[in-house]
């Protein structure tokens, strides 16, 4: 009989650093790591980001519910109920140190 290894509850490096290769994702990652964990609406979020993007915040709120918001959920990086349109933020060890790095670098 084989056993699984136990799970990390952190996210592999690989993983990490696929999610952060986008620009616009390690941009709402700062912005997430910011708001300490708490639960908010996708309206909230687009508030914030808005005045920082040269994109339109129609445009900016597709983009987020359709296409960084779920990429984040599915690596349980955030929770994100797309129906109440509310996001959870996960913080992780790993991840706060890359998006460190990348700031430095940007």
């Amino acid at each position: 009989m084989t056993i699984d290894p136990p799970q990390s509850s952190e996210p592999s490096f690989d993983m990490l650093f696929k999610i952060l290769a986008n620009q616009h994702r390690r941009y709402l990652l700062y912005h997430l790591s910011t708001m300490n964990g708490e639960a908010f609406t996708l309206s909230t979020l687009v508030d914030r980001l808005a005045q920082d993007v040269t994109t339109t915040r129609e445009r900016l709120q597709i983009n987020l519910h359709q296409r960084h918001l779920p990429k984040l959920a599915d690596y349980n990086i955030i929770e994100y109920d797309s129906r109440n349109q509310t996001i959870r933020y996960h913080s992780s060890d790993h991840l706060e140190i890359l998006l460190e790095m990348y700031r430095y670098q940007e």
